[in-house]
């Protein structure tokens, strides 16, 4: 059996009690803000990205149709976004924040700007820089590395299929 090396045993312990703090971080944001953590995710997205079609926002979030669909009818029923066939494509429906919407996303974003702004004040300004910088070049390289991966709990890169 070959020997793992000690950092990259730290490494994935420091990443597990990342995640874990992540998702409690979420919950306790979204909740107070009267939305779930997928349905947070989405109405950030969309507002980003103005009126998404339902198929576009599903590969921005990396999520399945179906798993959007619920997330999206949820957020329709709760009057935060408007779903309207696509005038250039009827197979196609794209999303919109609502007034309602627009104000949950400001909500959203005072409420998680006010806390990660009093996290990273917590660290020293060099790490603060350090954590700003490395933070999407790590999600894009865990990102890159995931999709040229054989699928869940890969080991290495996919191979090329030989010709």
């Amino acid at each position: 059996m070959q020997q793992v090396p000690h950092d990259i045993r730290s490494f994935r312990r420091s990443l597990r009690a990342l995640e874990r703090q992540v998702e409690l971080s979420l919950a306790s944001q979204t909740e107070c803000c009267g939305v779930t953590p997928a349905q947070c995710h989405v109405l950030l997205e969309v507002s980003e990205a103005g009126s998404p079609s339902v198929s576009e926002l599903a590969l921005a979030l990396e999520l399945d149709a179906s798993t959007l669909s619920r997330a999206v009818d949820g957020l329709v029923k709760a009057g935060f976004v408007l779903r309207e066939e696509d005038p250039l494509n009827r197979r196609r429906y794209l999303v919109s924040l609502s007034p309602a919407g627009r104000k949950k996303v400001s909500e959203i974003d005072r409420v998680c700007d006010r806390y990660y702004e009093g996290m990273l004040a917590s660290l020293p300004a060099d790490d603060r820089g350090l954590v700003v910088e490395v933070l999407p070049r790590f999600t894009e390289a865990l990102k890159s590395w995931r999709s040229s991966c054989c699928g869940s709990g890969c080991r290495a890169p996919r191979k090329e299929a030989k010709a």
